[in-house]
């Protein structure tokens, strides 16, 4: 049996206020096409479909589109929530999926025998075992008095305790005689974060352990963290990370499926499928003349984070957007005011200019042009409130 495993798209995302609708299709397209060309048998969608519990209809029409081209694939779909995800708003559409006959979704910790666990038999005549575990909020397991009465670490022990329970129990419909496959969307502590994820649902009061991970498994599709990685743990167990670069954190890091070759009684055979769909984030930092040197080597389908690392002057910010043009999502100067005096400034005998000039100086911007700016400003002032008298002397 061939397996393709997905998770964490956040259909809907934004970078800076930028869309990125177009690379979302663009990239949930090339992972139909792979699952078509490798004649994948099962396709796991492990959570966080969506960025917004509350999604807009563009979103919502990219991501059950693609669902549906998955399903075109000739593959049994697999679809649980994530923590972004509105369960609700997922389960009203399920029943149309269901329709189709080969989407299966699950948006709530369900029981094996009411859908937590389902069996699928291939084409080709395997069988597997799926259990489904979406994401399970912390309140929808501590109580209000004990989150009250305990101490935090013995909530996140019971968090801990319960979801483990959960994975186990589904994992008790498994049988040596089939394919098994555990889907989960949760955070297994001491695992690297990629960019991008929500980080209050990765704190330790919302981790499971490795060991919380069941044996009987041939293989564990994670979701939940942005950053491909293997999880050591009884069964071999992934997270495949988010298909395009999220957040400038994701460290400029290649983007994934897995393909699993799975057969009865033996361990998943992994095997990353690197994804060239989505435009990359990059972080540049340097002077100006340093930037200039670098903007003919950036790729036109690059978003660009800017430091610029020198004293600031008026229109730098603006030099650098027309450098690199709608490329550039961020900029930042990351020299301005270093260090402030704390002292009270001498000001009695010392001209407005002087003032100003050290006003900029304390904040490391180098400009003579502001200073001949104020300069100007304060003599029109000047001018405007005061008037000479025929024997030369100034009134106001």
């Amino acid at each position: 049996m061939k397996l393709l495993h997905t998770s964490d798209w956040h259909v809907g995302k934004t970078i800076r206020g930028r869309s990125r609708a177009e690379e979302h299709k663009t990239v949930l397209a090339e992972m139909a096409d792979i699952a078509d060309n490798e004649n994948v048998d099962v396709i796991i969608v492990a959570g966080d479909l969506f960025e917004t519990a509350t999604p807009t209809a563009e979103s919502e029409q990219i991501v059950y589109k693609a669902l549906l081209d998955f399903a075109n694939t000739g593959a049994q779909v697999v679809v649980i929530a994530g923590n972004h995800d509105n369960a609700r708003r997922l389960e009203a559409v399920t029943p149309v999926f269901h329709a189709v006959g080969s989407i299966h979704v699950v948006t709530k910790a369900t029981r094996p025998s009411e859908g937590g666990t389902i069996t699928i038999e291939t084409s080709t005549g395997e069988t597997a075992k799926v259990a489904m575990l979406p994401f399970v909020s912390k309140r929808g397991i501590v109580k209000a008095a004990e989150l009250w009465d305990n101490e935090a670490f013995e909530n996140s022990q019971k968090y801990t305790d319960r979801v483990t329970k959960m994975m186990a129990l589904l994992a008790n419909e498994f049988d040596p005689k089939t394919i098994n496959i555990l889907v989960a969307h949760t955070f297994v502590h001491g695992q690297a974060l990629g960019g991008g994820e929500r980080q209050a649902h990765f704190v330790e009061e919302y981790a499971v352990t490795s060991q919380s991970i069941p044996t009987t498994a041939n293989y564990v599709a994670l979701g939940h963290v942005h950053k491909a990685q293997k999880v050591s743990a009884g069964s071999v167990t992934h997270y495949c990370g988010s298909p395009l670069q999220l957040d400038f954190g994701d460290g400029e890091t290649d983007k994934q499926v897995n393909l699993v070759e799975l057969r009865v009684g033996a361990p998943g055979a992994v095997t990353p499928r690197i994804l060239t769909s989505g435009r990359r984030l990059q972080t540049l930092r340097g002077s100006l003349a340093e930037l200039q040197a670098q903007a003919q080597s950036i790729s036109d389908d690059t978003w660009l984070r800017v430091f610029i690392d020198q004293p600031n002057h008026a229109g730098l910010a603006d030099q650098v957007r027309q450098l690199f043009g709608d490329r550039l999502v961020e900029v930042k100067v990351t020299s301005v005011n270093p260090t402030v005096s704390t002292k009270q400034p001498r000001r009695i005998g010392r001209s407005a200019r002087e003032l100003f000039a050290e006003y900029l100086s304390e904040r490391n911007i180098d400009d003579d042009r502001l200073l001949d700016a104020f300069n100007d400003l304060v003599e029109a002032e000047l001018d405007a409130t005061q008037h000479v008298t025929p024997g030369g002397d100034v009134s106001t």
